[in-house]
């Protein structure tokens, strides 16, 4: 596939070393190896039963504060999923070793959960406060004594509306990985909020997520992950990369689905 020339501001700037952290499908990121040592704190918004990322950056660098906010996760989530693949194991419908990869998962959840710096809170992130669980950006950075964040969303949908926010504590974080969710339905909004973010970021990645497979008349992904580095730390501007994914670095978040390739177009 290759994008319109209407995408070209999301091509990605060349940084000297991109690093995956997470594991090889759904749930791993590429980050800028020279930026991370900017990042003493990482907040991550939207969790769910992976924290392959979390786990990896903590082994990379020492970090005074892991701060992770999601309102869906307990302990029951993680049993629904052992079960759910220990019922396909005895169905012939998956493999032993999805089974015990869950049941390892949940027992690194549960070791991770027990350090120091790490807190994980049963809050919904939200630009408006309703319900008692609600908290906005805005109160989590203000919250945490550090203006060298790593910041992290997989909120469903939920990152349209904090955008602003972003941008207005932009001098709080140094890093931003986003997942991008709906984009067919909000394609307009989503532009918008990526142009909005490239005044105070570069990208430095862009990732296809092949959940939804595409079609023969789209032009964009419905989901995709963008990795930012704050524009104050990049010194790197004159490269931009043209071809995804990248070997090596970047895995299918679903294995058993069809991949998907993009190139931007090249000036000529």
């Amino acid at each position: 596939m290759i994008l319109d020339s209407k995408y070209d501001f999301l091509k990605p700037f060349i940084v000297k070393k991109l690093v995956r952290l997470g594991r090889k499908f759904d749930g791993g990121y590429l980050v800028c190896d020279t930026a991370l040592k900017e990042i003493d704190s990482l907040v991550t918004l939207g969790v769910g039963d992976d924290i392959s990322f979390e786990i990896d950056l903590e082994k990379k660098k020492s970090l005074k504060n892991i701060q992770m906010y999601d309102y869906t996760v307990n302990h029951l989530l993680f049993f629904k999923i052992i079960i759910k693949y220990i019922r396909r194991l005895i169905t012939f419908r998956t493999k032993l070793e999805n089974l015990t990869y869950s049941i390892n998962n949940y027992i690194n959840f549960i070791k991770f959960n027990k350090k120091t710096n790490v807190n994980l809170f049963k809050k919904r992130i939200v630009e408006k406060k309703e319900k008692k669980f609600d908290i906005t950006l805005d109160e989590i950075l203000n919250q945490i004594d550090s203006e060298k964040n790593l910041l992290k969303l997989d909120i469903e949908g939920g990152e349209y509306s904090i955008i602003n926010s972003i941008n207005k504590n932009h001098f709080k974080i140094k890093m931003l990985i986003i997942e991008f969710h709906f984009i067919k339905e909000k394609k307009d909004l989503f532009l918008e909020s990526v142009k909005k973010l490239i005044n105070n970021f570069d990208i430095i990645h862009i990732h296809a997520n092949n959940y939804f497979e595409l079609k023969e008349e789209d032009d964009f992904f419905e989901v995709c992950e963008i990795t930012f580095v704050n524009k104050q730390i990049n010194k790197f501007r004159e490269k931009q990369r043209y071809n995804f994914p990248i070997k090596d670095l970047d895995f299918e978040c679903f294995p058993d689905r069809k991949k998907i390739k993009f190139s931007f177009k090249e000036r000529t």
